[in-house]
């Protein structure tokens, strides 16, 4: 009974640390919903430039780095989503900031991801959105106004881009 005890507040205690650290960032992209996205402009993997303004559809914007486990994962579902027709390439642009293009660049055809890949050298867009964790994943309306925004794994995510989409 007493091991069952400890165990139940070691758990209470470990979610309890994780709801304080994760507040901010879940009551921040609370914050987000339903405001207008700054424009910006950025060059991609494959030399062309993307302009925010300039788009005229929903996007899913992924900010993600070459080195996050979880982002992996999530681009991996996105790239499954894209090969099963599902959702278009030009439907997602996945950010990386502060990071060399030639490590970008391997990642990007190693894991043959079918996105766009935008560059965020000074990691400006990032800061712009008040990215603190990859991946951070932000559905964007026609208009470009915030739709959704979350940090981390979401169990639900192909099924709320294809929701967001179509």
């Amino acid at each position: 009974m007493v091991r069952k005890n400890i165990l139940n507040i070691l758990l209470l205690t470990v979610a309890a640390w994780v709801l304080y650290n994760r507040a901010p960032t879940i009551i921040n992209h609370f914050r987000y919903q339903d405001q207008k996205a700054l424009d910006f402009t950025l060059k991609t993997l494959n030399g062309d430039s993307f302009t925010l303004g300039q788009q005229s559809k929903k996007m899913v914007i992924v900010f993600w780095a070459t080195w996050c486990g979880p982002c992996e994962v999530e681009l991996k579902r996105i790239n499954q989503m894209i090969a099963d027709k599902k959702i278009l390439p030009t439907d997602v642009l996945a950010i990386v900031s502060q990071e060399d293009e030639k490590i970008i660049a391997n990642k990007v055809s190693s894991e043959k991801y079918l996105f766009m890949i935008g560059i965020d050298h000074e990691g400006i867009v990032a800061n712009n959105f008040q990215v603190r964790a990859t991946p951070t994943i932000i559905f964007l309306d026609k208009d470009q106004t915030i739709n959704w925004m979350t940090s981390g794994i979401s169990p639900t995510l192909q099924y709320r881009i294809s929701s967001f989409i179509n």
